[in-house]
């Protein structure tokens, strides 16, 4: 089978791999198709780790087409995949957080990922999505439930203003996130036209270029809740703590390159609080996964026009140079292997 894998610092390209075979309890998806992300841009670039040989792509949709033993799911279920695997013996798995497992394994890193012909995963972490939906769109699953657990930890509730720092792929769809949680007002941060555009359309109640454009459109005394979605080497940790409210909240779903630095006399005084949200957990009756899985369905026709920009599987040079290039009107980018 083919698979794109990195073959050094900023050089991805397609190897040749044997079609796996699922072992007892998982499953062996066809991928229909695969979202690039932001963190596949960082992991292209090797800054943190040698990427050699490492095989990309955790945000994915496909059909089961095999089973191993003692699976009880069928072949030809649309499916999505929950790529973080702990050990399931450690405190934090035992009390549903996965995520802050010292041995955390995630697909597409420490593991083969989806940006393939063909992945094998645990059965446990597949999840089963309507046979009518778009594999697409459901590739958006993993994305959601990123968002969803960054607005959980944010604790938005009803009538909360929010404000939304980025409008890539995870800003806009925690602006849907956010409205589903009965935020009263959301405003966000987008700094191209075509992120602009969607955000407005995703039901922004304003748009802004930059967070001092949004400070100076809404004070300092009324946003509930900041959720920073840029990371990299953005100040915008700064700008969160300029916007929200005495008391309020920032969530920090952004993956940033170094320590982003932080104004401190402020946050103090300001009596604010910074929570990190990593990925999603299994603490609640309803997974974070399992609630994305669900919205990512509700909202479907909504989110189709995330979907930017799609290519095969040997086009996946151009499709990271693309997802890379937000000039471009990258929103989501895809590799649809069967293309």
């Amino acid at each position: 089978m083919k698979a794109a894998t990195f073959m050094g610092p900023g050089e991805i390209g397609i190897a040749d791999y044997d079609r796996p075979e699922p072992p007892p309890a998982w499953v062996r998806i066809g991928i229909s198709a695969a979202g690039i992300c932001g963190t596949d841009l960082h992991f292209l670039e090797a800054k943190r780790f040698a990427n050699n040989g490492i095989r990309p792509g955790h945000e994915v949709a496909g059909i089961i087409d095999a089973v191993g033993d003692d699976v009880d799911m069928e072949t030809g279920t649309l499916v999505t995949v929950e790529p973080v695997i702990g050990c399931g013996e450690c405190h934090p798995c035992g009390t549903g957080f996965p995520n802050r497992c010292p041995d955390f394994r995630l697909f597409g890193l420490s593991e083969p990922g989806g940006l393939a012909e063909y992945l094998n995963v645990p059965a446990q972490l597949v999840h089963p999505l309507p046979a009518d939906l778009s594999p697409e769109i459901g590739a958006l699953t993993e994305p959601m439930a990123v968002c969803s657990r960054g607005i959980r930890r944010g604790q938005v509730a009803v009538g909360n203003r929010v404000a939304i720092l980025g409008a890539g792929a995870v800003g806009l769809q925690t602006l849907i996130v956010a409205r589903a949680a009965g935020a009263g007002e959301v405003f966000v941060t987008a700094r191209y036209p075509r992120q602009a555009e969607l955000a407005r359309h995703l039901g922004a109640t304003a748009v802004f270029p930059d967070g001092q454009a949004l400070f100076d459109a809404v004070g300092n005394q009324t946003v509930d809740v900041v959720i920073e979605t840029v990371g990299s080497s953005a100040d915008t940790l700064t700008e969160a703590v300029r916007v929200a409210r005495p008391g309020g909240r920032i969530v920090m779903l952004g993956i940033f390159d170094d320590s982003p630095s932080i104004p401190g006399l402020d946050f103090a005084v300001r009596e604010l609080t910074l929570v990190g949200s990593s990925c999603y957990g299994r603490e609640n009756p309803v997974s974070d996964f399992a609630l994305a899985a669900r919205l990512v369905s509700d909202h479907r026709d909504t989110l189709s026009e995330l979907v930017s920009h799609r290519f095969s599987l040997d086009q996946v040079t151009k499709a990271f140079a693309t997802a890379a290039d937000k000039s471009s009107g990258a929103i989501k980018v895809e590799i649809i292997p069967g293309a």
